[in-house]
């Protein structure tokens, strides 16, 4: 009786282990594409006409939003991809602006008080200095 037991449950317990590979069509369900659909696409040219900063959305076509990105470049170069100043998170806010030919300012806040982000660290993008605060409404 013993063995019968344990005979039954050993054909039991493999019966429940799957042996089905996902193949192709399964695993592209599940799968986020590298980079989505860009969209909301803005660019404003520095004060001396040398500089671009283009604030552009990349979207999934999901319901939470789209995140932001900010790149910055030279007047006649290509956008490039992912923003190389800063990229604002789905639910955050941000106001980009020149302050003067070779000073861009980025203006950020943050959805939720509990998930405040540190501001980036200052910098310096292709000979333009980006500053990060801290955006009041």
């Amino acid at each position: 009786m013993q063995i019968m037991f344990s005979a039954m449950l050993a054909f039991g317990f493999t019966g429940c282990v799957g042996t089905k590979q996902p193949d192709d069509a399964d695993a592209k369900v599940f799968l986020r594409p590298a980079q989505g659909d860009i969209i909301a696409v803005q660019d404003m040219v520095s004060p001396d006409g040398r500089y671009v900063c283009t604030v552009f959305g990349e979207i999934f076509y999901d319901t939470t939003g789209y995140r932001r990105h900010i790149y910055l470049r030279h007047t006649g170069e290509q956008r490039g991809f992912p923003g190389n100043v800063y990229v604002v998170e789905v639910g955050d806010d941000v106001e980009v602006s020149w302050s003067s030919p070779t000073n861009l300012s980025v203006r950020l806040s943050y959805e939720s008080p509990s998930f405040r982000q540190a501001l980036p660290a200052n910098t310096n993008i292709a000979g333009v200095t980006v500053e990060f605060s801290k955006l009041i409404r």
